[in-house]
């Protein structure tokens, strides 16, 4: 019974590991030995920083990240440089604000850092670290400053083409390869969706926040693309037709989530829209069959647009069979032909959606294909984290730089510049805390490694050959711990500290005070920076998914009173990076009920939004008359009220009922109205209003604060 306990299964990415952990495992180790060799035979003053470069630059995924994240390490090494040598000539003698100086620009960096995307973000925080780098390590004597500066720039670049050049022996194809896999990655979303509209159709209306990990994969996707376009230079715009794809995807869902809340609140009220669904799901199923198969889309595309004819007709149809019985003057069946237009309606509008998503899929697959289409979502920036983070930094680094001007301690610029690293660096993680936390354990476990090299191994050493054997061990089990997101924050801050541990020169080894010392200001920059992450804007998850639901529902206010016109897939977008980072902060509250009010409130939240856009552009064009649009600017005015903090029961309870009045203000304007297209548009602003009403009278508990 207790030899589980000695199985290790925990150990198995050590003992067992996974061929792309290995693989990367085996190119970094390479790349780490060709850049020491090269700076060992160049005799350069500090090998051990061209090695580290590499361990800095590792990252096992794809080819087009590590190109990316290589590129922006660079850009941020030079702005670095330069901005180092610009401090060091504007104070040269006046050390209180040479050291705010460097404080501020960090921060700088962290704040530009914190509000930009993948491996820019790293590019930007590298700017701050690199600069503080060269500053503090110049502080014995500044007129070194530009000397040690290209040095330093010049082992990151070293290192960054060492470990390019060889991780690009182990791809083979690549250009081919990523474009499989990123076609793979495309259709397996549009299956997803498709099975989502179909479970939704059925009458499952959240089917689609249950699965929290597919709307993961697909902004994870979206994120990835860049760099699938690294790898696939010269196929024209193959990405933007993927972000066209993957936004289609979304908004496939949202509409389909909207049909799903109209068929539950017109249930038993509509006349032969109930009719179409069995032929609306054979079709989707048989479109997901030629999907998998792999068979070409024409002729699915022909049977949509068939559908579509056919919802259309039914609209047409519905109004002439009303105009035959407005003598009569029916209230049943004027409701019920009504409730058929709607559904009609928001069926042809998924298969307008599914359309444009088979259509720009079967684009991004034509590897040929030579256009000029772009697709280009803008990005909202997080600026209260982007404060935080600066203010974080910039507190962490002032008090270290006070700590050494109290102990006048030599290797204090050595731990300033550590600090300076961490700081900038924790910048770019969501849980900042958590990514502190592994940092100072790896150095840590770097200090306890590199004791156990230097004074054990490195003094029998007398050739490279036995160095790199040496080595292998900790290289090895580092290079596999950084393929596991678990371990990846410890053991990339581990190899980096133990790199420098070792020192790594042609002449001499480290002695027992400088390793003493050297130890001493990597554990105290890391000391330093886990304690100002915990005591200034520490992290509580409780906290920060309030913030979350303030952000988004103040995101829903802006949409109703905003003078700017927002694009329906940029709010999807939004609301769903917050809905992943929701679910994240909620891993460990699975199927409880907070977990789904939080996924009930955002989707609520997504189709509130997405249908204020729709009652916008209503109100915006001359089709409308004014009464309707005075009416729809009530309930506009009512739901801006959801600005985060003002969003109580009674400011919710009558947006709830002023919805619910405007619907059956508009059902009656409806049949006693001869123009048509303000029918249409009347019938439009009805579905829109059932939708709203019913995500508010639904997730009140998640819209009220």
């Amino acid at each position: 019974m207790r030899l589980s306990y000695f199985t290790l299964p925990s150990l198995n990415w050590l003992f067992v590991p996974q061929k792309t952990a290995l693989i990367f495992a085996l190119r970094t180790i390479i790349a780490s030995y060709v850049v020491l060799v090269i700076a060992l035979w160049m005799e350069l003053d500090s090998p051990r920083w061209a090695i580290m470069a590499v361990w800095i630059v590792a990252q096992n995924s794809s080819r087009g990240e590590i190109l990316s994240k290589a590129y922006w390490i660079i850009i941020g090494n030079i702005i670095g440089i330069i901005m180092a040598l610009v401090i060091a000539g504007c104070f040269p003698q006046q050390p209180f604000i040479f050291e705010i100086s460097v404080a501020l620009w960090v921060s700088f960096c962290c704040w530009i850092g914190s509000c930009t995307r993948n491996f820019r973000a790293l590019g930007m925080v590298m700017a701050g670290y690199s600069c503080a780098i060269v500053l503090f390590g110049s502080v014995p004597d500044l007129n070194e400053v530009f000397m040690l500066a290209m040095a330093r720039g010049s082992y990151f670049i070293l290192g960054i083409l060492a470990e390019n050049f060889t991780a690009r022996l182990f791809d083979l194809n690549l250009h081919h390869q990523s474009h499989k896999k990123l076609t793979e990655d495309l259709q397996l979303s549009i299956e997803e969706a498709i099975k989502s509209v179909i479970n939704m159709i059925r009458g499952d209306d959240w089917a689609v926040q249950k699965s929290d990990t597919f709307l993961a994969s697909i902004i994870s996707l979206n994120n990835n693309i860049e760099f699938r376009e690294k790898e696939m230079q010269g196929t024209g715009h193959t990405g933007d037709h993927a972000r066209a794809v993957l936004s289609s995807v979304l908004s496939l869902i949202i509409k389909a989530s909207g049909l799903s809340i109209l068929m539950k609140q017109t249930k038993g009220k509509d006349l032969q829209f109930s009719n179409i669904l069995p032929i609306t799901q054979i079709y989707l199923q048989e479109l997901l069959n030629h999907l998998k198969s792999g068979v070409p889309i024409g002729d699915s595309l022909t049977a949509l647009n068939s559908l579509r004819w056919e919802c259309r007709q039914r609209i047409a149809d519905s109004f002439y069979r009303g105009q035959q019985k407005n003598q009569d003057y029916q209230n049943d069946y004027s409701e019920k032909t009504l409730n058929d237009r709607i559904l009609y309606q928001s069926l042809r509008e998924i298969l307008a959606e599914l359309e444009v998503t088979l259509k720009e899929f079967s684009k991004s697959r034509d590897m040929n294909l030579k256009d000029h289409f772009r697709f280009i979502i803008k990005n909202r920036y997080d600026f209260r984290r982007a404060w935080r983070n600066a203010i974080r930094a910039f507190v962490a680094i002032t008090f270290g730089c006070i700590a050494w001007e109290i102990t006048g301690w030599s290797y204090g610029p050595l731990f300033l510049a550590f600090l300076c690293m961490g700081c900038a660096r924790f910048c770019i993680f969501e849980n900042a805390s958590l990514a502190c936390k592994g940092w100072f354990k790896g150095a840590c476990c770097a200090i306890a490694l590199g004791f156990l090299y230097n004074f054990l191994f490195l003094p029998i050493i007398t050739n490279i050959e036995i160095l790199y054997f040496v080595l292998l061990a900790p290289f090895l089990a580092g290079g596999l711990a950084m393929a596991v997101p678990k371990y990846a924050a410890v053991s990339s801050a581990c190899m980096f500290f133990f790199c420098y541990m070792v020192g790594f020169t042609n002449v001499g080894r480290m002695d027992e005070v400088t390793f003493f010392n050297d130890s001493m200001a990597i554990f105290m920059s890391g000391f330093f920076a886990f304690t100002a992450y915990r005591l200034v804007f520490p992290y509580q998850p409780r906290k920060l998914r309030l913030q979350l639901r303030q952000k988004l529902l103040h995101g829903m206010h802006h949409l109703a009173n905003s003078l700017r016109v927002t694009l329906p897939r940029e709010w999807v977008s939004y609301v769903m990076e917050a809905f992943v980072v929701l679910m994240r902060q909620l891993q460990e509250d699975r199927n409880t009920t907070l977990v789904q009010t939080y996924r009930h409130g955002t989707m609520a939240v997504t189709l509130i939004g997405v249908n204020i856009i729709r009652l916008r552009a209503m109100t915006a064009h001359d089709i409308m008359t004014e009464d309707i649009k005075n009416i729809l600017k009530v309930v506009l005015r009512r739901i801006s009220k959801f600005d985060g903090r003002h969003a109580k029961y009674g400011p919710h309870a009558r947006t709830v009922v002023i919805a619910h009045r405007a619907i059956a203000r508009f059902r009656e304007r409806e049949i006693h109205e001869k123009n048509l297209a303000i029918r249409i548009e009347i019938s439009a602003a009805i579905s829109s209003l059932i939708i709203i009403s019913y995500a508010l009278d639904k997730n009140g508990s998640f819209l009220r604060l």
